[in-house]
């Protein structure tokens, strides 16, 4: 891993590092001269759907600790400016959010990001949330209320119930979903990991009949999961409403992956584990299989 700063719009490697962040015997915390600004900008260096999505809190966090404070989120063309990567992913979770001021296509000085974090060498399964705010000099108490949170608008909200209930009707239902990264390891094909999810999921669905609105990579009869029964394939379905719908069911299960992080606060959610240990990836609220 590289410890990175970001400084005026441009990102600086600085050193290769086993753990991104501070050890907290170290007692690094954000500087009081950053906080005397109160112009705040939420930033992570990785840039997934999940990645973002656990960060969902701290602007409303953020606002709590701080109450005449601004808070910004890169846009889109300023992550790609800094990362040099294309996506809608910050819109996707951040989009609607009262406590967000504004997008940004620039900031002046430096971003303290994810890698600006507190880390317990004795306790490895802190959220990586709480591992930030601790270096934004949050204390337990200002920061128990952590888990990702979504903000949408009427619109969205019609459409997704109407989906709902031309689908299920007044039925509970479950979502599934079924990442790339399924049966896999570091990117790659593992038989192990793939008999684990497999075996793990399919027990779920047995356990829990319901009809489910589904995302998979392949077809869920070449994976074997043929019997479920099936509300509606979301696969080209706007993010933000399937996001929605996975918050209003009654439970969700999927691989490990960053898209079941955002309903987590709404829903009762499963992932089956791929990382041993899970470490600052886990979710609090989440069941890990």
């Amino acid at each position: 891993m590289i410890f990175q700063r970001i400084i005026d719009n441009q990102v600086y490697p600085l050193h290769e590092t086993d753990n991104l962040g501070f050890e907290k015997s170290e007692g690094l915390r954000i500087p009081d001269e950053y906080l005397d600004k109160q112009e705040f900008m939420v930033m992570k260096a990785a840039n997934g759907i999940g990645d973002w999505g656990i960060v969902t809190a701290m602007p409303r966090l953020l606002k709590e600790k701080y109450p005449d404070c601004k808070v910004v989120v890169p846009s889109k063309e300023l992550l790609k400016k800094l990362f040099g990567q294309e996506h809608n992913n910050v819109h996707v979770t951040f989009d609607n959010n009262p406590y967000v001021d504004e997008f940004v296509d620039e900031i002046d000085g430096e971003v303290f990001h994810d890698h600006y974090r507190i880390y317990d060498k004795d306790n490895p399964n802190i959220p990586l949330i709480k591992q930030m705010l601790t270096f934004w000099q949050f204390d337990e108490e200002e920061m128990k209320d952590s888990q990702p949170e979504m903000y949408w608008s009427d619109e969205e909200r019609e459409l997704g119930n109407a989906i709902i209930s031309e689908y299920v009707g007044n039925e509970e239902f479950g979502c599934l979903l079924i990442s790339d990264r399924f049966g896999t390891q570091y990117g790659k094909y593992d038989e192990k990991s793939y008999k684990n999810d497999y075996s793990k999921i399919g027990k779920f669905l047995k356990d829990n009949k319901l009809p489910y609105f589904y995302w998979s990579y392949k077809d869920l009869d070449e994976i074997g999961y043929d019997t479920i029964d099936k509300a509606l394939d979301m696969k080209h379905m706007n993010l933000r409403i399937q996001i929605y719908i996975k918050c209003k069911a009654k439970v969700n299960i999927s691989n490990q992956c960053g898209a079941n992080h955002l309903a987590a606060r709404y829903s009762d959610c499963y992932e089956v584990q791929r990382q041993f240990p899970i470490a600052h990836n886990f979710i609090e609220g989440e069941t890990y299989l």
